[in-house]
């Protein structure tokens, strides 16, 4: 019988105390094509692999790849160059792959997702010569062509770094590395001839290709789907489908795949899940393993493509998980790790050090321009012993229990305010908060040489969005100050290259901050205080803006309520969409005199000093108008926003949609006496925008369109309106549950006080929001056939064919992401405001 790393057994669960490091074996193998001989001779009817319904067998993958390799060989008239397949999900592909591998000539692997620009660079740089897939097959036979017989040390795949720090390397990753991976698969994870392993990686992307081999080369049957071709919402179906045993994913992709299995059995039947490529949190393990059976192991793998294995991590059912960045983990097998300080001497038990990795089995170097030893990078070494060593440019500790720890790199840290800070510190703490879905954290120098750190994040689905301020404040309890980011960006997603890494070379620019002006008045130094405290930024300048700096309509009242406090003057939000800055706001301040309360009106000028014809902005029910001051900053536009009467000033409240929308028409009027007019209104205000423009056309005006943003129509208003035709997909809209009889008269007792006595902020919104709900149900919604235009949230419930009966002349329905109130602001807005440019005619 063959040797046993083909017949593998699955291990006892590993020890829950770690052993120091993996236990070295021998790698007897001179070359891939030696190793798949061996599996195919033993397992030649097992299926090696299975793609988009389609299998093959082992001697049958044999046959074809032999038979494809000749054919390449003869084809190529003996000049020895790369060979780039461009890679699809298909077993076309996977063939092509292996065909290439056993024929000696190095691999180069052209991503489907990948520019042609770059693919283009890609093959110039390789010297590489390009095959499809069908090519390749097509190639005439050539059965008596010979193979090259090959070595460990020949280049058997030129990788392509991910280049998101910067160029792409080309490595020339050898035989006897890719060798030892599968080695390392089998002792260490088991996988063997009994697995159904399930790769839900990038084919093109190093770890990828790693299981590609690692699968093939121990005799597994490989299931291969790539879910930026299918989606991830096939993917809990093809692993439950396809009874797989184990996962291969980046930590990324897993969150996602998380999200889609979280109401199904999907993961329970998989014996292991791994992951590589990134940095993986406790909260990932903790959140996995609710899905998984009981008996069901976690790994997570760390490397490089000059490296190959460099640690695993691995978390056997009952193993405590830390919190915050997991340790990479036990270095692998037939690799040692040596931690040197700034003169090459080992540092202390515990300490910081550049990692430097010795093995026999590491990457043969850089491609430049040819495949001899040539010019070595300064990062490629050799030891006493003759084995390769390779600086990786980490720093990295070991804790007591033999786990290695990264640190970031040697020129991560940065000076903050005279304190030197690791981004990836900062990068953790922002994972921590329930909101944040993922993040990552850079340096930034500024114009005046200082640097400064910026914070990216993508909020959790479902979840509602936090405003900047709400993260820098909760930051604020888990970093010292100085490690707070000023700037805070936040995106649907971060923006990831094909190999499913932050592409931190396309992370956008924060908005610019002015120059920070320090506050020269009295009343600059006490309202910058209040901002401050609320917002999190310290210190505040005179020409920093509130909102800017994350302010939200809640973070507005706040600050208002401790500025009557503190000056006994009570303004309204309208006040600060006039005086947003603090050199503004603070002059406006001190003209005020002590006692005043600021005149407010239904309509509020977000954004008067625009080009053109104005729009004019509708908010919800329980929203002020400033919850719509990010979307008129999108637009070029005036906007003038329009909120209910009573919610800022005393004044009874309209309790009919006809009531509201006449209020409303005496304002815009005042402000444009004549057409054409604009509309976009949120949620109720969008049908009481629409109630304007029927007014409006009664009276003989031209309204150009009204847009709709998450106006919801199986809600309350379905209660009197037209029929809306509900399918089995129909999603029901989401209602509180019912009050009791004692919260019914309390409710209903302060909707006849609303408007007349004062309530703190939040409860005044509230019961504004309750009156809009009753207004909706009392009203008698009715068709308006004037242009419409509709933006749908991500958890809005409607059948977007609902809008052809409201809106018979309704131009367009979209989603964008976000809920019902994160569409209105940061990183949703953007998309939000380019819809409602497209639909006003105006330039996106």
């Amino acid at each position: 019988m063959p040797d046993s790393a083909v017949t593998p057994q699955h291990p006892a669960t590993p020890q829950l105390a770690p052993p120091r490091g993996h236990e070295p074996f021998p790698v007897p193998w001179m070359s891939i094509r030696d190793r798949f001989d061996v599996v195919a001779d033993w397992l030649p009817e097992q299926t090696a692999v299975v793609c988009q319904g389609e299998h093959i067998t082992y001697s049958e993958l044999r046959e074809r790849a032999i038979g494809g390799a000749r054919a390449l060989v003869k084809s190529r008239k003996g000049v020895r160059r790369p060979i780039a397949i461009d890679t699809e999900c298909t077993l076309d592909c996977v063939v092509a792959i292996v065909t290439v591998l056993v024929s000696g000539y190095p691999l180069v692997l052209l991503d489907s997702q990948l520019p042609e620009q770059r693919r283009t660079d890609i093959l110039t740089r390789s010297h590489a010569a390009r095959v499809r897939p069908s090519e390749l097959a097509a190639l005439p036979p050539s059965p008596d062509t010979p193979l090259h017989s090959g070595a460990p040390t020949d280049t058997a795949v030129l990788l392509f770094t991910s280049g998101s720090t910067g160029k792409p390397k080309a490595v020339r990753q050898g035989q006897r590395l890719w060798l030892n991976q599968a080695a390392d698969f089998h002792t260490t994870l088991g996988t063997g001839a009994s697995d159904r392993v399930g790769m839900a990686l990038p084919i093109s992307f190093g770890g990828g290709l790693d299981v590609v081999m690692t699968s093939l080369l121990n005799g597994a049957t490989l299931h291969f789907l790539d879910p930026r071709e299918v989606g991830i919402d096939a993917v809990p179906h093809w692993i439950s489908s396809e009874q797989l045993t184990t996962l291969h994913a980046t930590p990324s992709l897993l969150r996602a795949v998380m999200t889609a299995c979280a109401d199904t059995p999907s993961l329970s039947g998989l014996r292991l899940v791994t992951t590589c490529g990134e940095a993986v949190h406790g909260a990932d393990v903790t959140r996995l393993r609710a899905l998984l059976g009981p008996d069901a192991s976690y790994c997570n793998l760390s490397g490089s493509s000059e490296t190959g294995n460099l640690a695993f991590n691995a978390f056997p059912p009952g193993r405590p998980v830390p919190d915050g960045v997991l340790p990479v983990g036990v270095v692998a097998a037939n690799k040692t790790v040596r931690l040197l300080g700034p003169d090459d001497a080992p540092v202390g038990p515990g300490e910081v050090g550049q990692i430097v990795v010795e093995s026999d089995y590491l990457a043969e170097g850089y491609f430049v321009d040819g495949f001899g030893p040539g010019p070595l990078d300064d990062r490629f070494g050799t030891t006493d012993r003759g084995a390769r060593s390779f600086r990786m440019g980490d720093l990295g500790r070991f804790d007591d229990d033999g786990f290695l720890h990264l640190v970031g790199r040697g020129d991560d840290a940065v000076k903050i305010r005279g304190y030197l800070v690791e981004p990836s510190e900062v990068e953790s703490a922002l994972r921590k908060i329930p909101a944040v879905e993922d993040a990552v954290v850079v340096a930034r120098k500024l114009d005046n040489g200082s640097t400064t750190l910026v914070g990216y994040a993508a909020l959790a689905q479902g979840d509602r969005a936090p405003s900047v301020a709400d993260l820098r404040c909760e930051l604020r309890s888990l970093l010292p100050d100085w490690m707070v980011p000023t700037n805070i960006v936040l995106m649907p997603t971060l923006p990831r290259n094909e190999r499913g890494k932050v592409d931190r070379t396309a992370l956008p620019d924060p908005t610019p901050r002015p120059p920070v002006v320090l506050p020269r008045s009295d009343t600059e130094t006490t309202v910058a205080a209040l901002w401050s405290q609320i917002l999190g930024v310290d210190p505040i300048g005179r020409d920093d803006d509130f909102v800017s700096l994350g302010g939200d309509s809640l973070q507005t009242q706040q600050m208002l309520t401790q500025v009557e406090e503190r000056f006994a003057v009570q303004f309204s939000s309208a006040t600060l969409a006039g005086f947003p800055t603090l050199r503004q706001f603070s002059a406006h301040l001190d003209g005020t005199n002590s006692g005043a309360v600021a005149a407010t009106s239904v309509l509020v000028p977000l954004h008067p000093d625009g080009i053109g014809r104005p729009v004019f902005a509708f908010a919800g029910a329980g929203s002020t108008a400033l919850a719509l001051l990010p979307l008129a900053r999108e637009l070029s536009r005036p906007v003038h926003g329009l909120q209910a009467h009573g919610l800022e000033s005393r004044g009874l409240p309209d309790w009919t949609v006809a009531a509201a929308a006449r209020r409303f028409l005496r304002e815009i009027r005042r402000v444009q006496p004549h057409g054409p007019y604009a509309f976009v209104g949120h949620s109720l205000g969008g049908v009481i925008a629409m109630e304007v423009a029927r007014l409006l056309e009664a009276d003989g005006h031209h309204v150009q369109i009204v847009i709709c943003l998450d106006t919801i129509l199986g809600g309350p208003l379905s209660e009197g309106g037209p029929d809306l035709p509900r399918t089995a997909g129909t999603r029901p809209a989401v209602d509180g549950p019912a009050p009791s009889r004692g919260a019914l008269w309390r409710t209903r007792f302060r909707l006849l006080t609303a408007g007349i006595v004062p309530r703190p902020a939040q409860k005044q919104w509230d019961l504004f929001h309750e009156l809009g709900r009753r207004v909706a149900l009392l009203h008698k919604l009715q068709p308006w056939h004037g242009r419409v235009a509709v933006v749908m949230a991500e958890d809005n419930p409607d059948e977007p064919s609902w809008w052809s009966i409201i809106a018979p002349n309704v131009v367009s329905v979209d989603r964008v992401s976000g809920d019902h109130v994160g569409m209105l602001r940061a990183p949703h807005v953007a998309r939000t405001a380019a819809l409602v440019r497209t639909a006003l005619g105006d330039k996106t």
